[in-house]
């Protein structure tokens, strides 16, 4: 019974370890790949923002707001995220990558790329939208103003008594 309660215990902290071995891993592949910035600073910049929008709260009352909100949670959440999506091994091939002169470049670039994708998809999108309006103004679909929609069959006449 007992080698069984050591063994079990062992096991307990073996994969405790191994989890959060994973998690530092995580933690140091979302500072280095600039997909998540972790920041103390999120809690006072969150009540700064709320400061603009509501300047009739006195100064007091923000500092204890500030206390209450914690950035490590959303730090588990984000590390849960990618520990749910990528193995131990996995996790060690970005670090690798994410440290090579590649992966750095990929850092540098990513957040003009995800502007520039943001900006094409918008533009593609209000292409698209002139050519099926313009398509459908020309064929007669469209006018103005539009025809009423119809959500089924009219209903059943009634006769007359």
């Amino acid at each position: 019974m007992i080698k069984k309660i050591i063994f079990l215990f062992t096991l307990f902290c073996f994969t405790f370890s191994y989890a959060q071995a994973k998690h530092e891993k995580i933690k140091e592949l979302i500072s280095l790949s600039g997909a998540f910035t972790i920041s103390r600073g999120i809690p006072k910049e969150v009540i700064a923002n709320y400061k603009k929008k509501y300047n009739n709260v006195p100064e007091s009352e923000w500092a204890g707001l500030e206390q209450k909100i914690s950035v490590e949670e959303l730090i588990n959440n984000v590390i849960e995220m990618y520990s749910s999506r990528f193995t131990e091994p996995e996790i060690n091939e970005l670090l690798v990558f994410y440290k090579s002169d590649l992966g750095r470049k990929m850092i540098r670039h990513s957040q003009d790329m995800i502007q520039e994708i943001q900006t094409a998809t918008s533009n593609w999108a209000m292409k698209v939208t002139e050519i099926i309006n313009n398509d459908l103004t020309k064929k007669g679909y469209l006018t103005s103003p539009p025809p009423p929609v119809s959500d089924g069959p009219p209903p059943p006449m009634m006769p007359k008594k």
